[in-house]
């Protein structure tokens, strides 16, 4: 696949197939990274640093959609801040809320001092993507001896660069109006808090958002993000991954226990139930390994397929 790779370009272990591994060592202030990108993958993170768009992630459950993006941020070496939506979230958490609690506390504590309500704005994860500075104060203009005091810590993930990586991650969850209420910021890069107009600080950015697949998204949601659809798993991507996560695992193993799933899976499809995936095979090697199971054909192994693989199954009344 031809095309220049000149805003997202993956070094790492190449594959047989040509894919690339990209391999982070665990530091003290970020998990190990470990992430396969094919040419598919690396074309649309870059249309979408290109367009200055959101990447859209969709898949099933275990497919590598959140992990994509923590990895991005580690090759690119930009900031990394992670949101995962609710049932009830909303658009303005991403922004910014107001700490009432806190203030309220303040009010009845007379050992403490009730500030106007613009020092209790607490930062979401979106301000700290796009203006991290303007976070850390709150969006206030501080004399140096108020900063001291009443800036705010920076979260995890935070690091002096000029981009950053934020993950939205599931918003299908969400309200319905949640993504249509990120619109103008994705759109601007800017919004209000109070009376202050927030402009990003930033110079580059990506903004990752993933979705099972459990909701349509509106739309003009739609209009402005870059689509990558993960292809569906078959023989081999299982195995792939327990391999690539389970040093020393067997490969002979890793198959059996494959092939078993895909049966499931597509007995699971047929029925219109769901479709048992990454998180339930994992599950099953580990739980073989742990427990000693051997034989494939032996009433222990079926049992743990049946508790696993075929939960539909097991809740059925027999």
């Amino acid at each position: 696949m031809e095309f220049k790779r000149s805003h997202f370009n993956p070094q790492g272990r190449k594959l047989a197939d040509g894919r690339i591994v990209c391999d982070f060592a665990k530091q003290v202030d970020a998990a190990a990274s470990n992430y396969v990108y094919d040419d598919a993958l690396v074309l649309a993170v870059n249309v979408a640093l290109a367009a200055r768009r959101p990447l859209l992630l969709a898949g099933e459950p275990g497919c590598g959609k959140t992990t994509l993006a923590a990895n991005l941020a580690r090759v690119l070496g930009w900031a990394y801040y992670q949101h995962t939506i609710a049932s009830r979230s909303q658009a303005g958490e991403l922004l910014w809320e107001v700490d009432t609690l806190g203030r309220l506390n303040d009010a009845y504590d007379p050992q403490r001092r009730l500030l106007g309500e613009d020092y209790y704005v607490q930062p979401g994860k979106l301000w700290w993507a796009l203006a991290p500075q303007s976070a850390h104060h709150r969006g206030l203009i501080l004399s140096p001896a108020d900063a001291k005091q009443h800036s705010v810590k920076f979260p995890a993930g935070h690091r002096e660069s000029t981009g950053a990586v934020l993950l939205i991650d599931e918003i299908d969850k969400a309200e319905p109006d949640l993504p249509n209420d990120l619109l103008e910021v994705l759109d601007t890069r800017s919004f209000d808090v109070k009376a202050a107009r927030i402009e990003a600080e930033r110079a580059q950015g990506l903004i990752v958002i993933t979705t099972n697949l459990e909701r349509e998204l509106p739309g003009a949601f739609m209009r402005r993000c870059v689509v990558y659809r993960f292809p569906d798993a078959g023989a081999g991507w299982f195995s792939g991954i327990a391999m690539q996560r389970m040093p020393g695992l067997s490969m002979t193993l890793a198959q059996q226990v494959e092939k078993r799933l895909l049966e499931h899976r597509h007995e699971a499809r047929s029925r219109g139930q769901r479709v048992p995936g990454t998180a339930e095979y994992l599950d099953a090697i580990t739980a073989l390994q742990a427990l000693g199971v051997r034989d494939e054909n032996g009433p222990a192994w079926q049992q743990l397929e049946r508790c696993i693989f075929g939960k539909h199954a097991a809740l059925e009344s027999t």
